[in-house]
């Protein structure tokens, strides 16, 4: 499955509490709308619904800290 926009933000809203509206460039974790213990479910929720595999090395802010830097990073694991 490809996840989308909708996809992430309804996981962040629902499964998270986040309660901000969530745009795509919405900072995550630099507002501190998500601490690191919500990074563990998100990224879980990554790789179960794009059937994808996070890489340790690539848990960073670049990659994880808005649902626009998501949605990059795994068009670009798609590719790789």
């Amino acid at each position: 499955m490809t996840l989308s926009y909708a996809d992430l933000s309804r996981f962040i809203e629902d499964e998270l509490a986040v309660e901000s509206e969530l745009a795509e460039d919405t900072l995550l974790f630099s507002s501190g709308l998500i601490d690191s213990f919500s990074l563990v479910s998100l990224m879980s929720y990554i790789e179960d619904e794009a059937d994808v595999r996070i890489a340790p090395a690539d848990v960073k802010l670049e990659n994880f800290d808005s649902i626009g830097r998501i949605l990059a990073y795994l068009n670009r694991a798609a590719a790789a």
